[in-house]
């Protein structure tokens, strides 16, 4: 009887103590991932943005609280840009609005009017200087939805690493919110002997009259940016033209071309691209690379904004 009872009495405080040991140890736990989490915003807090977020993956909203911790004083520092803002509106407007259709150097790469974008798309040479010749490129489709929604979907840096398995980093190093505009970050991965390469540069998106929507984009040239261990690349002029379809009901060339379509549910988009990639690849095996990753990339933004 007194044996059992210290048995039982033993087993008791063991189960006890057992118990004790686990909360002990589930504290502890929560004490360690507080202070890794703690250490780990001390080692970063005082570091450009830039530096922050090159050396981490973070998760959507992490990135959205670090880009407005670091916004501060960001506004001033996008005057420097006011002249090439100007500039390069001007220029991808008239690269867009020109008629495609009665260039006669600009070569064809498709007509999809079987596909629901409709896509259209052209490719160029043209000589920057004595030496170098570049691949430009001009699009035009359409897309479901409002200019917004195809804006909003253009500046989502996750959504568009998701739509191109080449981009290695994307993001903001600075933006100013009220006037549309940023400076911003892309690396590729190397691919087969490709080395990685990297693009600095300067973003605008600017409404250029009632509901038309112009986004251009051009590289800069700035210290706090070296050139490290990727070859850096040159956007000399890109972006895009969008509006709603409806707004052309009274052009003649969209009405024929778009005439099985609901105009007031699509947003029609003409796109320009002229970049330096530092590489050179033929003229004949550019053509069909671009076309393979163009129909692809715009059937991707077609799907997600249906």
């Amino acid at each position: 009887m007194g044996s059992s009872c210290c048995v039982q009495e033993r087993s008791q405080n063991r189960a006890s103590i057992a118990s004790k040991a686990i909360e002990d140890e589930l504290e502890y736990m929560k004490e360690i991932t507080f202070s890794k989490q703690r250490r780990q915003i001390l080692l970063y807090e005082d570091k450009p943005i830039c530096y922050f977020l090159s050396k981490i993956e973070f998760s959507n909203d992490t990135i959205v609280t670090a880009y407005s911790l670091n916004e501060r004083g960001t506004i001033n520092e996008f005057e420097q840009y006011e002249q090439i803002q100007e500039e390069i509106v001007k220029q991808i407007q008239e690269q867009c609005n020109e008629t495609i259709n009665s260039i006669d150097d600009w070569i064809k790469l498709c007509d999809n009017d079987n596909t629901k974008s409709l896509l259209k798309l052209f490719i160029k040479q043209i000589e920057v200087d004595n030496q170098t010749k570049l691949n430009a490129t001009k699009c035009e489709f359409i897309v479901p939805g409002k200019p917004q929604d195809f804006i909003e979907l253009m500046s989502n840096f996750q959504i568009q690493k998701e739509l191109d398995s080449r981009i290695d980093a994307f993001y903001p190093i600075k933006k100013n919110e009220e006037n549309k505009e940023s400076v911003i970050y892309l690396s590729y991965k190397p691919i087969l002997m490709t080395s990685a390469r990297e693009f600095i540069y300067y973003k605008k998106t600017k409404e250029i009259d009632t509901n038309v929507w112009c986004d251009v984009s051009k590289s800069i040239q700035d210290p706090q940016y070296p050139i490290k261990n990727k070859v850096r690349g040159e956007i000399l002029l890109s972006g895009y033209l969008i509006q709603p379809l409806s707004n052309l009901k009274n052009n003649d060339y969209i009405n024929n071309r778009f005439k099985n379509k609901n105009f007031d549910q699509y947003s029609f988009v003409r796109m320009y691209s002229l970049c330096d990639f530092k590489m050179s690849i033929p003229f004949y095996l550019a053509k069909g690379q671009v076309k393979s990753e163009m129909v692809k990339y715009i059937d991707l933004i077609y799907q997600k904004l249906q």
